[in-house]
């Protein structure tokens, strides 16, 4: 078997099980890694308060539980913006193709924004509709694009162009978001330049995205890599958001010989694991691509469902997502713990930046961090084996994220914090990490 090189397999969705899955093995056989304590006893009340969302929200109608994916943020309030969408497009006769398109536009440039928002921002609709975190950089981002903000054609509104990107100013952001002084918003200038820089990818990237440098181009590119009819590899699309998007990522992330490696980090736990490559750097490293991971979830069903309809294998490929809903699940819940030193420099980092709820920060590259998302992906992955056997199904991992890690994440933050509502543990963010 062939050897891949670094660079390659580093970027590949397999290497994130394959990276972080050490780790959490080590953790689980020691009962503490070098930031946290591990305590599976208390799986079995995160996978109880779980079900009871899922009852809740969905009774036993499983098979409505769709897959996790930005759609539904786009539609938070239950309101269906995107269907409408859809609806308006047919009417006036748009092929059903360029709809599969023009939703990946949508989706593509609403995911890449989709970094922590913090505990202040909030996205105003109207007089009484207001909406934050994901949820309200997902409405911002659908009314910027249905205003043709993405747009480099005047007579077509509904699309995302390379060139709008790359030219797209602070002024346009401050405005779309409904950024101040009263309303900030965590990482706005790094949230920008990945704007900026995605549009440059598109420019850059024909042969993925066409001559009109539109995410949505995807769709003919992957047409003509299906390898019979309409049936591709999730390896395909993800080698394509790879090799489309990676140099979009900001500088001072992981690089073997100059090249980028997108999400990927060195944790000094990941070291006291099996040397897999005889290089101390190397062997550090774990992956996580989770904005290219969310991108390929979202993805899915706009290939899937509409134009081409791919048929699309090896979907198990992509883990649960590395990101504080889901790692806060756990947190609370007591699964994981920081340790006492961690948790005090933490506190102390908290305290520097004048964060009000009483919870630790740390930058994106602390092993506390690090640590907690390869944590998180273990135990995701565990926890889809608990909840499909205590309500005797067979659910996809998307389904149990969307029905309910994320959302129990979200709603135990709640009841512990209400004043924020926000994670229990917070990132210094530059508004490109989850």
């Amino acid at each position: 078997m062939t050897v891949p090189k670094p660079a390659e397999f580093f970027k590949t969705i397999r290497s994130v099980r394959d990276t972080t899955g050490p780790v959490y093995q080590l953790i689980k056989n020691q009962g503490e890694g070098n930031y946290y304590k591990l305590d599976e006893s208390k799986m079995d009340q995160v996978t109880e308060y779980l079900c009871k969302i899922i009852a809740r929200d969905y009774g036993d109608n499983y098979n409505s539980i769709p897959p996790h994916g930005r759609w539904q943020h786009l539609n938070a309030g239950g309101h269906l913006r995107v269907e409408q969408l859809i609806d308006q497009w047919r009417a006036a006769k748009t092929d059903e193709v360029e709809i599969s398109r023009r939703l990946i536009d949508l989706l593509v440039v609403s995911v890449l924004v989709d970094a922590g928002a913090g505990n202040l921002w909030k996205y105003i609709v109207g007089e009484s509709e207001s909406y934050s975190r994901s949820e309200g950089l997902a409405v911002a981002s659908y009314y910027l694009f249905v205003d043709g903000e993405f747009s480099s054609d005047s007579n077509t509104k509904f699309q995302v162009n390379g060139q709008k990107l790359k030219d797209f100013t602070m002024d346009q952001f401050v405005k779309g978001f409904q950024v101040s002084d009263a309303n900030p918003l965590n990482g706005a200038e790094g949230r920008l330049q990945l704007i900026q820089k995605l549009g440059d990818s598109l420019l850059t990237h024909p042969e993925i995205f066409g001559s009109d440098a539109r995410p949505g181009g995807i769709v003919d590119f992957l047409k003509k890599e299906a390898s019979t009819g309409n049936c591709i590899d999730l390896n395909d699309i993800w080698n394509a958001l790879m090799d489309g998007f990676v140099t979009i990522w900001p500088q001072g992330r992981a690089t073997i010989q100059g090249q980028p490696l997108g999400d990927s980090w060195s944790l000094d736990t990941k070291s006291k694991t099996e040397k897999k490559w005889d290089d101390e750097f190397l062997d550090s490293l774990v992956t996580f691509h989770k904005l290219t991971q969310w991108l390929c979830y979202s993805l899915l069903v706009p290939l899937e469902k509409f134009g081409h309809k791919f048929q699309v294998s090896n979907k198990e490929l992509q883990t649960g997502l590395p990101e504080y809903r889901n790692g806060g699940l756990f947190y609370d819940f007591g699964v994981i713990a920081l340790k006492p030193e961690h948790l005090k420099r933490g506190l102390a980092l908290s305290d520097k930046l004048g964060v009000k709820e009483p919870i630790p920060t740390f930058t994106a590259e602390d092993g506390a961090i690090v640590e907690w998302r390869c944590l998180t992906i273990g135990l995701l992955d565990e926890l889809h084996a608990l909840v499909n056997k205590r309500l005797n199904t067979n659910l996809a991992l998307p389904q149990v994220i969307e029905a309910g890690s994320w959302k129990a994440g979200r709603e135990i933050a709640a009841e512990k914090r209400p004043l924020t509502k926000g994670p229990p543990i917070e990132l210094q963010s530059d508004g490109t990490v989850f």
